[in-house]
């Protein structure tokens, strides 16, 4: 697969999110933050998000903590890898709009994952660590 089109092709994204069905995007979107667990220390805030990702009844939450990671973000300049908390934004999206609450985040949130995922591996330069988000990411987009 080339990853490379993964990191700059939103239609690709897109494809990719749009495979995963509504009730399972949350955690596919967990599941690729924590491929970085051990590769970084991991914020509260992002830890929080996996907690609510956890148990359906608490997605609504996800609104709530999308706001916590972005504050995070703009107060530690010096986190990095900043594509890994853009990606925790977006996980945070998906799973407040997974909750069929109103006023949900825009529709295209998903699309950007796959991109930020390959992206956040990158900056670890690792081969396991970039195999591990291909892995997940064509759980259900047999077309990579």
């Amino acid at each position: 697969m080339n990853v490379e089109k993964v990191k700059s092709d939103l239609d690709l994204g897109r494809k990719i999110f749009e495979s995963i069905p509504t009730h399972l995007r949350p955690a596919w979107g967990a599941s690729l933050l924590m491929v970085f667990s051990e590769r970084l220390s991991t914020p509260t805030e992002i830890q929080e998000l996996l907690n609510i990702v956890d148990n359906e009844r608490n997605w609504k939450d996800a609104h709530q903590q999308f706001s916590k990671i972005r504050t995070f973000g703009l107060k530690d300049k010096k986190f990095q890898p900043e594509s890994y908390l853009l990606l925790g934004e977006n996980v945070a999206k998906i799973t407040y709009n997974a909750s069929g609450q109103p006023a949900p985040f825009d529709h295209d949130a998903g699309w950007w994952i796959p991109g930020l995922a390959i992206t956040t591996a990158d900056y670890f330069k690792s081969d396991e660590g970039i195999d591990e988000v291909v892995r997940i990411l064509k759980i259900h987009f047999k077309e990579l």
